[in-house]
């Protein structure tokens, strides 16, 4: 008999949490389905022209599909790019190995002209970079509580790593949503690539 309570309530448990779970899944696909707000269609045009250049590096990791490129506002040339690569080290994230190609090429100097891409919202990690740099404007296509479906993530959304830092830093632009439906599919194929293994 105790044996029987215990399955039925294992079955019940594990029925909401499949439930809960999939509300969750639901409200963050929500949340990046929806089209940026506050832009300029010529804007959002601008911004789709290098976020497909941000998922043209995520796409030489499809196992984490996570890219960048750093672009100057004052000439629209990217002046760095990148792909996270977790292999060579923990802190190689697109955002960072972008940053890296840009201080190769340019030193440590005019991150208030740049504006950052990436296929996912910058991580606590990447968002502080951004902040000690002071690069004012990010753009991204998936957020946050979304990529964690398919990608284990730090819970810390970049508007509050920006908000911490307005001391130091004044962000002008963070922008997600942009061209989500494409990034949001790179996250979703990834988590298939991973159910295989």
């Amino acid at each position: 008999m105790t044996n029987l309570i215990c399955r039925r309530v294992v079955v019940a448990g594990s029925a909401a949490a499949a439930a809960g779970l999939a509300a969750l899944k639901n409200e963050a696909q929500a949340q990046t389905q929806t089209k940026p707000t506050g832009v300029s269609p010529a804007e959002l045009a601008k911004h789709e022209k290098f976020m497909r250049l941000a998922i043209a590096q995520a796409n030489r990791n499809p196992g984490r599909p996570f890219g960048s490129v750093l672009v100057d506002d004052r000439t629209g040339v990217v002046v760095g790019e990148g792909v996270v690569d977790l292999a060579a080290n923990p802190m190689f994230h697109s955002e960072v190995m972008a940053m890296n190609a840009y201080i190769a090429k340019h030193g440590n100097k005019g991150w208030e002209n740049l504006t950052m891409y990436g296929t996912g919202e910058a991580c606590p990690m990447c968002m502080s970079a951004m902040v000690w740099a002071g690069i004012p404007r990010m753009v991204y296509g998936s957020d946050t509580p979304f990529v964690r479906q398919y990608v284990a993530d730090i819970n810390i959304r970049a508007k509050t790593v920006a908000d911490a830092g307005q001391q130091i830093y004044s962000n002008k632009l963070l922008l997600g949503g942009v061209l989500s439906n494409e990034t949001d599919k790179l996250f979703e194929a990834r988590g298939k690539i991973g159910e295989k293994k």
